[in-house]
């Protein structure tokens, strides 16, 4: 009784976490662990359908080493996976090397003796087969049992149903981001030719200052997104001024100064934490760190971390890149005039992670 509760405890324990999760991916992984725990098994195994190919592929696994798992791929003719695929029942095996369906070719190149499995299949809400959830080796028994299964097949209804909406999260997640980023590349089109490049060129210099300050993967990937939209406010500056060749009138300066306010507007009513983070460094990427800039005059830490790296990146990108108004600066002169500027334009923090991320910075710049 008390095996069963931990077991409720645990599968619970798994939704709960499942809808924190931010990919497919990571939802998968941290199944893999749950299950393997739930039931006491030596590896677990998530394998999804390539139907085009009719082929399954590994894509999460515990108990396998990463690139064992990048690498598994098969025919749904093949294995007991490739049988519950087919025929989308469930399988309960003592004995694999006794059962004609399985196949022992993995064990032979990895060294691993599969004994007692369980798979059960993966179903969309149509019913369709979209993958193989298989556990091997029960620890302290010679085979699951009826109670495992029926509860291995309650966690691939749990799996199927937040796999779909993590799917949908992430193609609605993907059609926004291609909305606001053509949004973007219309804005920095009217301002410069290689726009593309450009926006490139920003989120690949944010994304290695911010992973080598330390950043969280899923905030350096948060970097990666928010900072091609540092200038989205842009696209309410008129022509005849973004355009402009020649230097400004102090009018037309103030009025250019005004992109940070238009881009926080674009963004104000955003509700993903990826557009909020967006809304602040389009607002505040041109303050500077000894307090000079604008919009606001910020100094220091009153301005956003992420901002701070977008600023560096940005004016890095505008000196060593040509503009119509001047031909591009030597990396070296670059990266001087940016150590120069520590404490004063960047934040020196940002500035030494700069420096420790040289060889990156140009590499990035050569591939331009």
């Amino acid at each position: 009784m008390l095996v069963e509760k931990k077991k409720l405890q645990l599968l619970v324990s798994f939704h709960r976490r499942s809808l924190l999760t931010h990919s497919v991916g990571e939802m998968l992984d941290l199944l893999s662990k749950e299950v393997r725990q739930i039931l006491d098994a030596e590896r677990v195994t998530v394998f999804l359908l390539d139907a085009r190919k009719e082929e399954l592929f590994a894509k999460s696994a515990t108990g396998l080493n990463p690139r064992t798992v990048a690498s598994l791929r098969f025919e749904v003719t093949q294995g007991i996976a490739g049988y519950v695929a087919r025929t989308g029942r469930s399988l309960n095996v003592k004995d694999a090397y006794r059962d004609r369906r399985f196949d022992p070719r993995f064990d032979e190149l990895h060294g691993f003796r599969t004994g007692s499995v369980l798979a059960v299949p993966l179903k969309n809400s149509q019913g369709e087969i979209i993958g193989v959830l298989e556990v091997f080796n029960k620890a302290r028994e010679t085979q699951f049992t009826s109670e495992d299964q029926g509860l291995l097949e309650l966690i691939a209804g749990q799996i199927s149903g937040t796999f779909e909406i993590s799917q949908l999260l992430e193609q609605l997640r993907r059609s926004n981001l291609e909305a606001i980023y053509i949004l973007a590349q219309a804005a920095e089109y009217r301002d410069q030719e290689d726009t593309a490049h450009h926006l490139k060129r920003i989120s690949d210099y944010s994304t290695i200052l911010a992973r080598v300050m330390g950043f969280s993967a899923e905030r350096v990937e948060m970097v990666r997104f928010a900072s091609p939209l540092h200038d989205i406010g842009k696209i309410a500056i008129r022509d005849s001024i973004l355009r402009k060749p020649g230097r400004y009138t102090p009018e037309e300066h103030d009025e250019m100064k005004k992109h940070t306010i238009f881009g926080y507007e674009i963004l104000k009513d955003a509700q993903s934490p990826l557009l909020q983070l967006a809304r602040e460094v389009a607002l505040t990427h041109h303050e500077r760190f000894d307090g000079t800039g604008y919009p606001r005059k910020l100094k220091g830490d009153e301005i956003p971390i992420e901002s701070r790296i977008v600023a560096l990146a940005d004016v890095f990108d505008a000196l060593s890149t040509e503009r119509v108004y001047k031909p591009p600066w030597p990396f070296e002169r670059v990266a001087e005039h940016v150590v120069g500027e520590s404490g004063k334009h960047f934040d020196p923090q940002v500035v030494e992670v700069f420096r420790q991320s040289l060889s990156q910075i140009e590499a990035v710049l050569k591939s331009a």
